[in-house]
């Protein structure tokens, strides 16, 4: 009986703890890597952090770095820009709908010479977010990309993203700035 009231009490905790992760006043920190090594080489790299402004919907910013080299061109991208993200549901698996948009300057470097060029990029699709602890999720991300740069024509297709977030609870980012919470 004391075993079946623990693993009830645990099990009432963890979802407690799991549904709380995407309340308004609530941060989350992250991003995603992605490497492509098929024929040519990629490694992209896109940190972020937002806020949830209320319950499940969150609004923040990313940083993309991105190297890619496909024989001799070599390009390099920094993109920055905002996101949305929505949470559907309180669950350990939670459907969400993500979109951002980012601002572009990329070199490329071909025979020695060297080209910058400036454009726009931006994503919207879906996916799940699989919570594996309090303040933690894996997240899986699938929809259109699009880039489009000056002077040339714009490229888009499927992409498929797996990151990871950290949550971080107002109180937690609270303590973190040195405010004591008001119930304090």
């Amino acid at each position: 009986m004391k075993k079946l009231l623990l693993s009830t009490l645990l099990l009432a905790t963890s979802f407690a703890a799991i549904q709380a992760q995407t309340e308004r006043g609530d941060w989350m920190v992250g991003g995603n890597f992605r490497l492509n090594t098929s024929g040519n080489t990629e490694i992209s790299l896109t940190p972020n952090a937002g806020i949830f402004f209320i319950q499940n919907f969150a609004f923040g910013g990313n940083v993309n770095l991105n190297y890619s080299k496909s024989g001799s061109v070599k390009t390099t991208a920094f993109g920055i820009g905002p996101y949305l993200r929505y949470y559907f549901g309180h669950d350990q698996v939670r459907p969400i709908l993500h979109t951002n948009f980012n601002f572009l300057s990329s070199k490329t470097k071909f025979n020695g010479t060297s080209t910058t060029n400036n454009g726009t990029n931006f994503f919207i699709g879906g996916g799940a977010a699989v919570f594996i602890g309090e303040n933690a999720s894996l997240d899986i991300l699938g929809g259109y990309d699009h880039s489009d740069y000056n002077g040339a024509n714009g490229t888009g297709g499927f992409a498929l993203n797996i990151g990871f977030q950290i949550y971080l609870h107002k109180h937690q980012m609270d303590k973190m700035r040195g405010r004591k919470a008001k119930s304090e």
